[in-house]
């Protein structure tokens, strides 16, 4: 039962970031500066919303190729239930260049692959379940990220109280272009696992609700927790490493 929360992880939990029509919402470029080194490994633990049971584990590394970043995600309640993504981005505007997804739910197998084309404004998104596989090309907008690289994108803006942003995002998973609004609260001292943070709380607001990440006032920023409104994501450890 602890991967029947963590089953639609990113999928749903950053897809429930669908906000108000996109007319009504004047949309940027979000990242202000690249906080975290060349390389960078951060473990967190995934427990309910109370923060009593444990649901599973997840790590967030940083690779630098050459002038890209290479954003990974893996986690996972148990040997049977993975949920693991892979984006490939500029080092330094984060827009993508590339996604690889798997998704393992009691043995079931999904991958998803997509291919951003920035010169002819189009993601091609490959699904493959089984024997079948579908394509699924979609026309992007400015100011555009990819949605699994949300948790690293957050990091980069320009953190001030009451600093608020709104940009579009791509749910690969869905097929569709969304917006995202941002809003900065404050700072607040948070507790988790590895230790205990001066942070700024970012408000990710949507049609659906209401996210809150907390990132460290320090230069790296990391994510120190993370309320998707299904789950507390808290930082246990933080490494200069793959």
């Amino acid at each position: 039962m602890r991967f029947a929360l963590l089953a639609p992880l990113l999928a749903s939990l950053l897809l429930a970031l669908a906000c108000a029509p996109e007319e009504d919402v004047i949309t940027q470029d979000i990242v202000s500066t690249i906080p975290w080194p060349d390389q960078e490994r951060a473990e967190y633990v995934l427990l309910d919303r109370e923060g009593e049971e444990e649901l599973g584990s997840g790590v967030l590394t940083v690779t630098r190729q050459d002038g890209r970043f290479e954003l990974r995600l893996d986690f996972e309640g148990d040997e049977t239930n993975i949920d693991k993504s892979t984006v490939l981005v500029d080092a330094e505007t984060l827009k993508p260049v590339s996604l690889h997804r798997e998704r393992v739910i009691d043995d079931d197998t999904e991958t998803l692959d997509a291919e951003y084309d920035d010169v002819e404004g189009v993601v091609t998104i490959t699904v493959t379940s089984g024997d079948e596989e579908r394509s699924i090309p979609l026309r992007l907008k400015e100011n555009y990220y990819d949605n699994d690289s949300s948790l690293y994108l957050w990091r980069t803006i320009d953190f001030q109280d009451g600093y608020e942003a709104a940009y579009r995002t791509v749910v690969t998973g869905g097929g569709v272009l969304q917006v995202v609004k941002l809003k900065v609260t404050g700072k607040e001292s948070v507790t988790v696992p590895a230790g205990t943070y001066q942070a700024w709380r970012l408000e990710i607001r949507s049609s659906r609700g209401k996210h809150v990440a907390w990132f460290a006032d320090t230069p790296e920023r990391p994510l120190v927790q993370y309320d998707n409104s299904l789950q507390l994501f808290q930082l246990a450890s933080l490494s200069e490493g793959p």
